[in-house]
């Protein structure tokens, strides 16, 4: 009898593992590091388009249920902005929310830069070979940064600008290697803009904004700044046309009604101030038309009630008086943070964590709301969407993905920087007269999955 029940009892045990077996092999196995033939997935934050390639980054985590990323996952994508489809990837480390850049050294060799926050430094991948060129020192902490600016030299070469929670780095482009740096304590870095024509820079961090000489970092003049003075993560802008010279600069504060917009003339001197705005911790400036444009809320905040926020706001730039407001109280969002400017329109992109995301058509001479698209989902990314080629490129951390809305044809214009020109940072597209405006359509990549 014995005997006979040790078999029993393995008999049962063999039955379970057999039956436990069957479950485990109807689960779905989980994704390490997944790969796409559309440019279009898995890179959902800070992009640029260069000669109608564009160039994204990947967050460092993945919301696909089943889908992981590990720190080897490549965090730079390139694709054709025509047909979406993936030309290559690049093995930069994890990026957070950050943009890369694309440049040429003197020789012609063409440089993909991005920063890998947890090691700390940029990394120089060459475009056509994904061999790395150069890595700057490890000495760039904190996950709080956009995007690059840079100063070309008079032999071509470039000075690529980084600003993080230690101040503002100056690299060669050539080599990686620092050339100078202002040291600041700042909560996030900023992107300075750059006054080419001058050789200067003007850089913003917690409580001050600085004019340096690009060339060898020399701070020519600095100003105190009242609070909110604190930075975080997005784009001071320089305006030199036919309406003045000014440097406008946005800061923050508490999270909600603590925000402020400052604008200064070339020697630093204020000349107009707004504070208590209800602007968000990533939100970006735009100027355009003679205008400095930002929308309201802040994704970060749930504290804000009713609808007094709830508008997207062009000043005068050159005395800070409300050209328009246009009210968007009639939509549910919790921020507009971007809003590109787009031959002759702006295009407000709202955000608001489980509902719906809608891209608003504005006419940036007025503020007449042309046209709504409603996504019918949220759409939500910390890096800024962009505008390239007739298209919103909109990263999409929900389907980590890249969200591509149609509203011109025609259009070949690229976005080289971060914030649009990588050294005025008006999150402005270049005009392109042989566009043609239609209505507002989201795009589809659907064909180069079937193949």
């Amino acid at each position: 009898m014995r005997k006979r029940s040790v078999s029993v009892g393995f008999a049962l045990v063999g039955l379970w593992v057999v039956l436990a077996c069957g479950a485990l092999s109807q689960e779905k196995p989980k994704v390490v590091d997944p790969e796409s033939p559309s440019g279009l997935d898995y890179y959902a934050q800070g992009g640029v388009v260069v000669d109608g390639v564009a160039y994204f980054t990947s967050t460092d985590g993945c919301r696909r249920e089943g889908v992981e990323k590990s720190p080897d996952f490549p965090s730079v994508v390139a694709f054709d902005v025509r047909t979406f489809r993936k030309l290559r990837t690049y093995r930069f480390a994890r990026t957070y929310d950050s943009t890369p850049l694309v440049f040429d050294k003197r020789d012609g060799t063409r440089l993909i830069i991005a920063h890998e926050h947890e090691k700390k430094r940029t990394t120089a991948i060459r475009r056509d070979t994904g061999e790395v060129d150069w890595i700057s020192a490890p000495n760039q902490p904190g996950a709080y940064f956009f995007g690059y600016s840079y100063y070309q030299r008079d032999d071509g070469s470039k000075i690529i600008l980084m600003a993080c929670q230690n101040g503002l780095h100056a690299m060669s482009g050539e080599t990686g290697e620092d050339l100078w740096c202002i040291e600041r304590r700042t909560t996030g870095g900023i992107t300075p803009c750059v006054d080419q024509q001058r050789g200067w820079v003007f850089y913003q961090c917690d409580g001050k904004v600085l004019k340096i000489r690009a060339e060898d970092g020399h701070v020519l003049q600095a100003v105190e700044v009242d609070k909110p003075n604190i930075c975080i993560s997005w784009n001071t802008v320089l305006v030199d046309d036919p309406h003045g010279y000014f440097v406008a600069t946005r800061w923050y504060g508490k999270p909600e009604w603590d925000s402020a917009i400052r604008v200064y003339d070339k020697d630093l001197r204020l000349v107009w101030e707004k504070t208590a705005l209800p602007i968000g911790k990533k939100s970006t400036l735009t100027y355009a038309e003679g205008k400095l444009v930002v929308g309201g809320g802040n994704s970060w905040s749930k504290e804000y009630s009713g609808d007094e926020w709830k508008h997207v706001t062009a000043y005068s730039i050159a005395d800070g008086r409300v050209a328009w407001r246009l009210d968007a109280s009639q939509f549910a969002f919790a921020s507009i943070m971007n809003v590109p400017y787009v031959d002759g329109y702006l295009y407000a992109e709202t955000q608001n964590g489980p509902d719906a995301s809608q891209l608003l058509r504005i006419r940036a001479s007025d503020g007449h709301l042309d046209e709504v698209l409603d996504y019918g989902r949220p759409v939500t990314s910390c890096a800024t969407c962009i505008a390239a080629h007739g298209m919103i490129l909109s990263g999409d951390l929900y389907q980590d993905g890249i969200v591509a809305t149609r509203i011109a044809e025609s259009s070949k214009a690229d976005w080289p920087g971060t914030f649009g020109d990588p050294q005025t940072h008006q999150m402005a597209s270049p005009s392109d007269p042989e566009a043609r405006r239609v209505p507002m359509q989201e795009l589809s990549d659907d064909d180069i999955k079937r193949q």
